[in-house]
């Protein structure tokens, strides 16, 4: 099986691998030849908000998964693939930029009187006194130089990070095009990656030939004017078809996805650092499935670029599932739909089911009881904590945003389960199911489905994927019978 290298560059590059983890999470698999994602983000402002929230959810997630053994009689397909830091804590610097302002990082001051003309044309007096401990504040022609940096030997960071880089792996771009540092930092990345075979790199043949995808997310969100920032959103577009422009002549992907909506909400203008914490967004999610389609594709280093756009069915200001087209249904309705009704089952319901003889009628050696005492187990309480970002933050992030993205009522009570799951009627019980129960609602049902699916499997699976496979197959049993997916 195959490592997919994804490189997340600013802070919509780590938005969207935020949500490529809650994707993942929810059992969207991307693909029969890969089961390993190695996520690095790229950003300069160490404490942007959007920066620490991933790499704490990317934390999350991993330590979910690595308690779990996904053995042969495993058919749960939450959290199954794989995330790995390579001991990067899923950051890479690229240059220390700390306390910085621009000039002194290009040492302007040292230049001679003729070199000072040609940097003055070049930048602006704001441009030379910028700090860039938060990043470029919107400005690519300062992130071009001092991302300028990236190298494959293997005693920097991106060749440890490559080091162990096989024939197979795939490496992916995510990065916005009307910013700083994703506009810059994207086509500097891609050249060193292409050159990596001038490096003394051991994988650097490798990388240098592997198929390379790259997501370039055009603007799709506006911030609110302020005098005092240096972020425009005036800027935003002229930004985007300049960079267009070099992209078209200048970038060696083999496929590169093109996303951009023109449906926006302005945030509250932060130039970075821990306020930059935008709400989560559909065209995040979008990005995400990029990365899941480049996976799933038939696509080679071998001169024929693939490029890619996404619509819908429906261009509506709140979309659901039924809006969207049938591959991106296909892809995505049973897992969310999965990941919805077991978050609603975990919060809402778990804590009445442990007499239930799912639970009560086992123990195991190593972790005692099936009891309500093991929700204090490092594990629960990582998917504790878990479940309720992928509710409260991400799915209602998403549906508060424009435009919105509401699949679900998240409000819905026991017995409207199954009728909030928007663009899905459950079918009509029939005699049979009437006199063997089977027509339930809401969590009634899939504790009726629990106790089918439970007898045998607890003596099959360690305690965690117990818990897990037995909730996974349940919920599928009711999805079968109430909406035939």
């Amino acid at each position: 099986m195959s490592k997919i290298y994804i490189f997340g560059i600013g802070g919509t590059g780590a938005r969207v691998i935020r949500s490529l983890t809650m994707l993942l999470a929810s059992g969207v698999q991307l693909g029969n030849d890969f089961d390993r994602v190695i996520p690095v983000m790229i950003d300069p402002d160490k404490s942007n908000g959007d920066l620490t929230r991933t790499v704490t959810l990317l934390k999350t997630y991993k330590s979910i998964h690595d308690q779990l053994k996904f053995g042969k009689y495993s058919k749960s397909e939450f959290f199954r693939t794989a995330i790995d830091d390579q001991n990067t804590n899923f950051k890479m610097q690229v240059a220390d930029v700390a306390d910085k302002d621009f000039q002194t990082y290009i040492k302007y001051l040292n230049l001679d009187h003729r070199n000072k003309a040609l940097v003055s044309l070049l930048f602006s007096k704001k441009n030379l006194e910028a700090h860039m401990n938060v990043g470029f504040k919107g400005n690519p022609n300062m992130g071009s130089v001092v991302l300028n940096n990236f190298s494959t030997d293997s005693e920097n960071d991106l060749g440890a990070i490559l080091e162990s880089f096989q024939p197979g792996d795939r490496i992916f771009i995510i990065s916005s095009i009307f910013g700083g540092t994703g506009a810059a930092g994207f086509p500097l990345l891609l050249k060193t990656l292409r050159q990596a075979q001038s490096s003394q790199l051991p994988s650097a043949s490798f990388v240098a030939n592997a198929p390379i995808g790259a997501i370039t997310v055009l603007p799709y969100f506006g911030v609110m004017h302020d005098e005092e920032s240096e972020i425009n959103m005036d800027s935003f577009m002229s930004k985007a078809k300049a960079a267009l422009s070099y992209y078209r002549d200048n970038l060696h992907t083999d496929a590169l996805y093109y996303i951009s909506d023109k449906l926006t909400m302005n945030y509250e203008n932060h130039e970075g650092d821990s306020a930059q914490r935008n709400k989560a967004h559909f065209v995040e999610m979008v990005a995400a499935l990029s990365v899941i389609d480049f996976c799933q594709s038939n696509i080679q280093h071998d001169g024929n670029k693939v490029y890619k756009e996404f619509g819908i069915n429906e261009n509506k200001q709140t979309l659901t599932i039924r809006n969207l087209a049938d591959s991106t249904k296909a892809l995505i309705q049973k897992p969310l739909i999965s990941m919805f009704v077991f978050e609603k089952f975990y919060h809402d319901h778990l804590a009445d089911t442990w007499n239930h003889a799912w639970a009560k009628d086992f123990s195991y050696a190593d972790n005692g009881k099936m009891e309500a005492s093991v929700l204090t187990h490092d594990f629960f309480v990582k998917l504790t904590k878990f479940l309720k970002d992928f509710e409260c933050e991400w799915l209602r992030e998403m549906e508060d945003n424009n435009r919105s993205f509401r699949p679900f009522n998240l409000d819905a009570s026991d017995d409207q389960l199954f009728t909030s799951i928007d663009g899905f009627e459950p079918k009509k019980a029939g005699i049979l199911s009437k006199l063997t129960g089977r027509n339930l609602n809401g969590f009634g049902a899939i504790d009726n489905a629990v106790a089918d699916v439970s007898n045998e499997l607890h003596k099959k699976l360690p305690m965690y994927d117990y818990f897990m496979d037995v909730h996974w197959q349940a919920i599928q049993k009711v999805l079968k019978n109430k909406f035939g997916i």
